[in-house]
């Protein structure tokens, strides 16, 4: 497989780094995933918390489908809030300091924040057959927002890559795929990425902290858990990492 030529999600300025821990986990989630697409239109989700690599395990997935002759595609669903980044981040403050916490956790990753009915339009059109459907694209100000008409008629697997692609507002996914990362790795992860070894703000540490609690929530929908260090588990066995 050609790392250069891998399909990767579609939102602007979307860059990933393979490294080789990712190519060890996205083998080992196929072995899995393989046989479970057996219909015409199959739909994944990979989700899970910051900094898990959810692009890049996305798109190895893609790469090792498309290598056994099943067209995929790779969807972003950070290109479908309501605001662009920059607005999105002030409507955040915005809530939190007019409503406390339990304001921001009514906010973050709901339809208040997310058009779901634009992701769950697409997934429906995915699955009906439509050879053409027309994409979001959002980057970082108002002037990158455009739609794009993508072909897919060659596609028999979307794969959504998303914080929020296995969340109850999602309709019509097929195989959610769960990278989990716990709150002490996510955390260590993150200061690692800081150069300068700056940890986040209180408030972004609040809203990972949201974020993390509404994946666990979400988690026993999952039909693939993987733990960060590359080890399949179980529901129970996932409960139970996090509990520690």
């Amino acid at each position: 497989m050609d790392l250069n030529k891998l399909p990767h999600g579609d939102m602007p300025g979307d860059k990933i780094e393979i490294e080789e821990h990712h190519i060890e986990k996205a083998k080992t989630i196929y072995g899995v995933l393989k046989p479970m697409i057996t219909g015409d239109k199959t739909v994944l989700c990979v989700c899970g918390g910051s900094g898990v690599g959810k692009s890049e395990i996305a798109s190895l997935l893609a790469g090792m489908l498309q290598e056994d002759g099943i067209g995929a595609y790779v969807m972003s669903g950070d290109n479908y809030p309501h605001r662009i980044p920059r607005d999105n981040d002030a409507m955040r403050e915005e809530v939190y300091e007019k409503g406390g916490r339990k304001a921001l956790e009514d906010y973050l990753g709901t339809d208040q924040e997310i058009e779901f009915s634009k992701v769950n339009e697409i997934i429906a059109a995915f699955k009906r057959g439509d050879s053409t459907i027309s994409l979001k694209r959002m980057g970082r100000t108002p002037e990158e927002l455009w739609y794009d008409d993508v072909d897919f008629s060659d596609k028999k697997v979307l794969i959504l890559e998303w914080t929020h692609g296995n969340s109850d507002f999602v309709e019509g996914v097929d195989i959610p795929i769960l990278l989990n990362s716990t709150p002490q790795e996510t955390l260590e992860h993150r200061r690692k990425r800081n150069r300068d070894g700056a940890v986040d703000s209180p408030f972004v540490t609040m809203v990972l902290e949201i974020e993390q609690e509404k994946l666990k929530r979400q988690a026993k929908k999952a039909k693939i858990i993987i733990s960060k260090s590359g080890e399949l588990l179980t529901y129970d066995q996932y409960k139970k990492l996090m509990e520690d």
